[in-house]
């Protein structure tokens, strides 16, 4: 043989050995991933959308340790088998890898799920590295051809916060089939026979380059750091924490600006205290001055012929024998002119200061009142990032006749913080502050009249076992759970957005005093009130009685409001007395009912003429023998709280008893008490948890100080002079609870 028919023959050898052998290594790696890979690999370039999935591609995924799936895709290029003809009710679901539903079979995707439960034709549309703006785009394309009633839009926190100003085309780019970030994809490649199936279908030639990655990867000084938890996105696009904080940041800087009107709101009702106060001062010099210039220029027999009536008989006095004068209307006439000429001349001289004065501060008054009238301005809440791409998204569907629905997808960590786990980290971060980013989506879309779906709350109740192992995808269990709470919300009418109420209060109607206000206010008599020892005072529109425990009387145990009172009443027991803070209306009455231990007493609050014009309160205390009397009960844990803060405010209160009150002989031993305190026990939990390390908001809280109220959930709002939270309603929106009543320009529950 030979030397060169040698040679060929031990090449051939060879390629036959290295060709067997690459035979036995694809065999041996596909045998070993199952036939699957752990990322798509059937993309195709597109202009518009950066990828496109190849139409009729097959493949077999697999995770780490999660189950292998198959994934089809049908001759249109999306997940699942061929669609049928459009129809009637039709919903196209759009999205990115968790729509598409990596990790799971065709038919556990939470859109098949939703075509079982809803009983429609869902069409899966998600597409893996698609962002917001593919979504839109995919919908636009199939609304033309299918003419679909319901679009639902799946807004992926992992990563589209990041891919909304960016498009796929910027993002991705195709590399022998997989889709690869177009910062890391090749400038060029070589081509040659075979390549396409080499790169994307060779398991070994896959595992050689995940290898050769490896490498590369613990070669970087950063490597294998995971890195701070929050640093959720890229580099070039920014991170979750990025977005959570200017997302606080928004939401501060309204706190702050609420705040702020909420103080000058208050600085405004000081003012206009004041302001009364001035008034009443000039109004009695003006008055005084006038009666002095009267009486020196206008004799008071010239009064009294122009306050009398023709034929009266009145007494001339400054002639040197008085004589009677009989009194004729032309003499009236004469004196009334000369007693208005007077008192004009009286404003434009002595008093013209005081006169401009007051007009000042009725100008001023005037100004205060509309002020507080109008309240605490209604600051929008910051919008989310996708507020305007909702916007346009929603008048893009109209345009074609369908529904946009937003569904909001957390990360897995924000679901359950035990998700951490499988990622290597021992104690994970709390994400519960990241979730205003999703509060803030779905409040956008329902100003917009959308309907919103907030995914959370489902996926935490398919806890655990709703996401994939080392992976943020959903499992069949996740998707199963989604789709079951997604259906129901399709089933739901949607009301018209609720009308809320404006801020502020009516015309006449103020916010309680403080107590700096209640100290000033002077103490007002009611008959009765020292038989039981109650104290009260009144300003404004409010009024206070307190009926401290004392040693020499029977202790009062409760008080409550029979007929009258407001939401924004408070009455409190806290053991060492009772108080009430109520605001009043001029004319309409108020009926109380006050149990000491032993007795009853009802207070009766009723109005009486002055005399010109205006209502005076008359008030009086009665005992009511036959008022049956409730069951003491102690006060709340956080009604004791309040007292330990008043306490720590209010030094030097004392409280004197007897140690045996059936015996009560010598002196009694005095301690620090709460016989003051005032506010609303219904507040007092809800205060303690919004200012839990200040005693001055806790107390102010509770005392309906605008100042510190607390923040209301969503489709409620403070009302009625209150810190309480009232549910709005209208008529397509209807109370669970009282009866639904008007309230600056909306309506609450009350």
């Amino acid at each position: 043989m030979s030397k060169r028919l040698r040679g060929l023959k031990i090449a051939g050898q060879v390629v036959l050995g290295l060709g067997l052998g690459l035979v036995i290594a694809e065999l041996a790696f596909s045998w070993r991933d199952e036939g699957a890979f752990p990322h798509a690999n059937f993309y195709v370039p597109d202009a518009a959308l950066g990828v496109r999935l190849a139409p009729g591609a097959t493949m077999g995924f697999k995770l780490r340790e999660n189950p292998r799936t198959t994934i089809h895709v049908n001759s249109r290029g999306y997940r699942g088998g061929e669609w049928a003809a459009p129809g009637e009710d039709e919903v196209i679901v759009v999205g990115d890898s968790q729509v598409f539903g990596l990790g799971v079979e065709d038919d556990a995707t939470f859109s098949a799920g939703l075509a079982r439960h809803a009983g429609r034709a869902v069409i899966n549309a998600g597409v893996p590295t698609y962002g917001p703006a593919e979504y839109m785009a995919v919908a636009r394309e199939l609304l033309v051809e299918r003419k679909a009633k319901t679009v639902v839009v799946a807004l992926n926190f992992v990563n589209d916060p990041f891919e909304l100003g960016r498009p796929n085309s910027e993002r991705h780019a195709v590399w022998d089939g997989w889709a690869v970030r177009s910062e890391t994809a090749p400038a060029s490649v070589a081509e040659f026979p075979g390549r396409r199936w080499l790169f994307s279908q060779s398991h070994a030639v896959y595992a050689l380059r995940r290898w050769l990655h490896a490498r590369g990867a613990a070669a970087a000084p950063d490597g294998a750091e995971l890195g701070d938890p929050l640093d959720f996105g890229t580099p070039s696009e920014g991170g979750m924490k990025d977005l959570v904080h200017a997302s606080k940041q928004a939401h501060e800087e309204v706190l702050g600006a609420h705040r702020a009107a909420a103080r000058a709101m208050a600085g405004s009702q000081v003012r206009l205290a004041q302001v009364d106060a001035e008034l009443a001062t000039n109004r009695e010099q003006v008055v005084r001055l006038v009666f002095e210039e009267s009486d020196y220029r206008f004799p008071e027999w010239r009064q009294q012929i122009a306050k009398g009536q023709p034929g009266d008989i009145v007494q001339d006095e400054s002639s040197e024998a008085s004589r009677s004068i009989v009194l004729t209307a032309e003499m009236i006439r004469q004196a009334t002119i000369q007693r208005d000429k007077l008192i004009g001349d009286i404003m434009k001289g002595p008093a013209k200061e005081l006169v401009a004065a007051e007009k000042l501060l009725e100008a001023e008054r005037v100004q205060l009142r509309e002020r507080i009238a109008a309240g605490v301005p209604a600051i929008p809440r910051p919008a989310s990032q996708f507020r305007g791409y909702l916007q346009e998204f929603k008048e893009m569907c109209e345009e074609h006749g369908a529904e946009l629905v937003v569904v909001a997808l957390p990360i897995d960590v924000q679901v359950d913080r035990g998700e951490w786990a499988k990622y290597g980290v021992s104690d994970g971060p709390d994400m519960h502050e990241s979730l205003v980013l999703i509060d803030d989506l779905v409040a956008d879309a329902r100003a917009l009249g959308l309907r919103a779906f907030d995914a959370t709350g489902v996926l935490r109740s398919a806890q655990p076992g709703a996401f994939l192992d080392h992976d943020i995808h959903m499992t069949a269990k996740g998707h199963a759970a989604l789709a079951e709470g997604l259906a129901y919300e399709l089933s739901r009418a949607v009301p018209p957005p609720l009308k809320m109420p404006g801020t502020g209060l009516p015309e006449g109607r103020s916010f309680a005093p403080t107590p700096n206000e209640w100290d000033r206010s002077g103490s007002i008599y009611f008959e009765g009130g020292s038989d039981v020892n109650c104290h009260s005072n009144m300003t404004r529109d409010w009024l206070h009685i307190r009926c401290p425990r004392a040693w020499s009387r029977s202790s009062p145990e409760k008080i409550e409001v029979i007929r009258g009172g407001s939401p924004a009443t408070m009455v409190m027991s806290s053991g060492d007395g009772v108080t009430l803070v109520t605001p009043v209306v001029v004319g309409e009455p108020l009926t109380a009912r006050l149990f000491l231990k032993d007795a009853v007493w009802d207070f009766a609050l009723r109005w009486t003429p002055d005399g010109i014009g205006a209502k005076k309160p008359w008030g009086r205390f009665t005992l009511s023998p036959d008022a049956a009397r409730p069951v003491a009960t102690p006060p709340s844990a956080a009604v004791a709280g309040l007292c330990k803060c008043y306490q720590e405010l209010f030094p030097g209160r004392k409280v004197c008893e007897h140690e045996d009150p059936e015996v009560p002989v010598g002196m009694p031993t005095c301690r620090e008490g709460c016989s003051d305190l005032w506010g609303d026990p219904r507040l007092a939990e809800v205060c303690a948890s919004t200012f839990p390390d200040s005693c001055v908001g806790r107390l102010a809280c509770a005392q309906n100080d605008p100042l510190f109220a607390p923040t209301c959930p969503e489709g409620q709002v403070h009302a009625f002079a209150s810190n309480l939270c009232f549910a709005a309603c209208d008529e397509a929106h209807p109370c669970s609870y009282g009866e639904c009543v008007a309230w600056q320009g909306g309506s609450v529950c009350r």
